[in-house]
């Protein structure tokens, strides 16, 4: 039995990242690998995430110590996230234990190009130690193909999929599940909003999620938007309870990984409007499942969102289209067997089994 270490956010705690792990924990099950879970990020000031991070480290070098590790898969995304986590891996490999990197950052890229050169230097450094990288999409992929000889695997974001699609097709609310704020594009939600409301009053805007809450409900009181409402942060229960009254879920992003909040709804036969960055063009297909748009482009939203309610077979076959795109490549049974079959060829080179 190899044991792997996975490093990153608590799976109780807020974000896509505490997503994936969460899913980790409830679902993989394997006769060949055993997975731990050491948290390293807490809410907090400076101060704080450097006590979380210490303590990962000492609990890291006492597990390393303790037990006979294989693996230490390390969920990553940019700026301090991914020195403090590139501390961690290059910790794990003085030890003789294999590092994967997986990397969730949306703006990794921005991170990147933005860096001194001394940091770039690093991030190039610390990239080229893993032993495997693994990204959301093919784009990423050849983003990091730039910068290490390190193996990169694509293995999208996965979720459990419901027996049998639960759209409801009479719903009028369009939905937001994720952090608010000027990256995932909600003040051109508020823009969309005031230009939809134009043409049909009854569809209303929910924003479920933290972030700049309060500028944006500063905005909607200015601009007085009636058809629009912050829902706050939710869980998982808790959207179950709001899915069957979602027509729509919007996510007008300007930076994207391959967001949980599409694959979710998705999963549950909401059509979904984004944009065509990061991972996303992977799942949605224009027309076909869902509507994809460039970002900013609050016109061709608006225009979506009206075409898309004033047709209920429309709205059905989008539906259609969509639970099946996640039931067939984006499954929770297909995503852990893509890292089985990773795990197992790096425990193979650590024992010594490939030449």
């Amino acid at each position: 039995m190899a044991n792997i270490i996975m490093i990153g956010p608590a799976p109780e705690a807020k974000g896509g990242i505490a997503t994936v792990i969460k899913n980790f924990s409830l679902h993989f099950a394997s006769d060949e690998h055993q997975i731990s879970y050491l948290s390293s990020w807490e809410r907090g000031g400076i101060w704080n995430v450097c006590k979380v991070f210490f303590r990962t480290l000492k609990r890291l070098s006492q597990l390393i110590h303790k037990e006979s590790v294989d693996i230490v898969h390390i969920h990553v995304a940019q700026k301090g996230s991914f020195f403090r986590k590139a501390l961690l891996s290059r910790y794990a490999q003085k030890k003789g234990v294999k590092v994967i990197l997986h990397i969730h950052g949306s703006q990794f890229d921005v991170f990147y190009k933005d860096a001194p050169s001394l940091l770039k230097r690093i991030i190039r450094g610390s990239l080229q130690h893993a032993d495997a990288i693994v990204v959301l999409s093919e784009e990423w992929q050849e983003f990091f193909k730039e910068l290490t000889d390190t193996p990169i695997t694509v293995i999208e974001n996965a979720v459990m999929i419901p027996a049998e699609n639960r759209y409801n097709a009479h719903a009028k609310n369009i939905v937001t599940f994720g952090r608010l704020g000027e990256r995932k594009g909600s003040y051109d939600i508020l823009d969309v909003a005031k230009m939809v409301f134009k043409s049909n009053p009854e569809i209303n805007f929910i924003l479920y999620g933290d972030g700049e809450i309060k500028e944006v409900s500063q905005l909607i009181k200015k601009r007085n938007l009636s058809n629009v409402t912050i829902g706050g942060w939710i869980g998982a229960e808790e959207k179950l309870d709001i899915y069957p009254e979602t027509g729509l879920h919007l996510l007008p992003s300007y930076h994207e990984g391959l967001p949980m909040a599409i694959l979710e709804t998705m999963a549950y036969g909401i059509p979904n409007i984004s944009t065509d960055v990061g991972g996303i063009p992977q799942v949605i297909q224009n027309e076909k499942n869902g509507f994809l748009v460039k970002p900013g482009d609050s016109k061709q939203i608006t225009l979506d969102i009206l075409d898309f309610f004033s047709n209920e077979t429309y709205r059905n076959d989008l539906s259609k289209e969509a639970y099946s795109m996640i039931k067939v490549k984006f499954s929770m049974g297909v995503y852990l067997n893509k890292w089985e079959c990773l795990y197992g060829q790096l425990v193979s080179i650590n024992r010594g089994e490939l030449r």
